[in-house]
């Protein structure tokens, strides 16, 4: 729920280049879907226990899309999960770049003007721009590196929609996304264990990490030519742009 939210502080997220940790996303999905696996653990890895403890991850999964407006970053995340989810409860291995071209596939037969929605286009650029430069990323072993690599990969992937689209560019991008998305995923994380039981334990941490995510948010907002505004680029460019980019990250 962004209402409450003031355009001041929506558009110093903006600035900074990390507005997507505003929206609910593969981030959030995974966290849940990650939880309740845990959760369940006890139930073992015998074909009835995963059977079981996968119902169960659908079942969160998909209210909690529905809970969430059904955006089509929301979806596709789900989409994938679930299919992961259900190719685990079968014992199968699966191949995520095969999930995600099937995440889209079925979203296009559901709704093909999704194709032309900047949100579906965001989404699935940032998981496939990963997910191709994810032998590069996995040759860094240390979590400060990865982190970078995969906040690079998945901006450049994005960065043909963002031009043609918002025709801005955020600089500082990649600062903002290795500070600010490990603090978002704690603040999830808090918050979940908050709702579940509401005691200073909980809620002195979460207050301190967001204001925390907000002085720095700030603060890179505020950095000289923090936004670049007023990109033009044809559609022809962004074509080209788009297939320069995804050969690097391959």
């Amino acid at each position: 729920w962004r209402g409450d939210l003031e355009p001041d502080l929506q558009a110093q997220f903006r600035a900074a280049g990390i507005r997507h940790l505003l929206c609910v996303s593969g981030l959030h999905v995974g966290l849940l879907a990650v939880m309740v696996g845990g959760l369940f653990l006890w139930l073992g890895e015998e074909r009835r226990g995963r059977i079981l403890r996968g119902s169960l991850q659908l079942l969160v999964l998909w209210g909690f899309a529905l809970l969430t407006g059904l955006a089509p970053a929301t979806v596709r995340a789900a989409l994938m999960f679930s299919l992961f989810i259900i190719s685990h409860m079968m014992g199968r291995r699966t191949d995520t770049l095969n999930l995600l071209a099937l995440a889209a596939i079925v979203m296009l037969m559901v709704d093909p003007l999704l194709l032309f929605n900047t949100g579906w286009q965001l989404s699935f650029c940032a998981v496939a721009g990963i997910l191709l430069a994810r032998p590069a990323i996995q040759l860094f072993h240390n979590p400060f590196w990865q982190t970078a690599s995969v906040c690079l990969a998945a901006t450049l992937a994005t960065l043909p929609v963002i031009l043609s689209s918002f025709h801005t560019f955020q600089p500082y991008f990649l600062i903002a996304n290795i500070i600010i998305v490990p603090l978002a995923a704690l603040i999830l994380v808090l918050s979940l264990l908050y709702m579940l039981l509401p005691c200073p334990l909980f809620a002195s941490p979460l207050w301190w990490l967001l204001e925390s995510s907000d002085r720095l948010t700030g603060a890179i907002s505020r950095l000289p030519g923090a936004t670049i505004n007023n990109i033009e680029i044809s559609s022809i460019g962004t074509m080209f742009l788009t297939v320069a980019i995804f050969f690097i990250l391959f």
